[in-house]
């Protein structure tokens, strides 16, 4: 990994592979923006929402491969696994995570294929 996360994308990836709700939402201010799948999500309401689909129901597990900073966003590729569909996805499947960190917060993380 080619730079330290800071705490609360750490908190990200650690929280979402030890099911961990409430420690996932609290890395997210409460305007935050999260773009996944073609979704825009507004609000912590709406990012829990999605977070108990797309990371705890579905047992996501993340594996950081590389992370680099780039002007104000870190982006972090991760190793992507867990109980979902995969039809038709890469193997393994690897995704960017784009996140902008605001006075101790995550402000907007956008999700991309690798």
């Amino acid at each position: 990994m080619n730079v330290k996360l800071q705490q609360p994308i750490e908190t990200y990836f650690d929280a979402t592979n030890n099911q961990d709700p409430k420690r996932f939402i609290s890395i997210f201010d409460e305007d935050s923006i999260v773009l996944d799948e073609g979704q825009e999500l507004v609000g912590l309401e709406k990012i829990m929402v999605w977070g108990e689909k797309n990371h705890f129901e579905a047992n996501i597990k993340l594996e950081v491969v590389k992370a680099i900073n780039e002007d104000s966003t870190t982006i972090v590729t991760a190793k992507v696994d867990g109980d979902f569909d995969k039809t038709g996805l890469p193997d393994p499947l690897l995704l960017d995570y784009h996140f902008t960190v605001t006075k101790g917060l995550v402000s907007k993380l956008e999700i991309l294929l690798a």
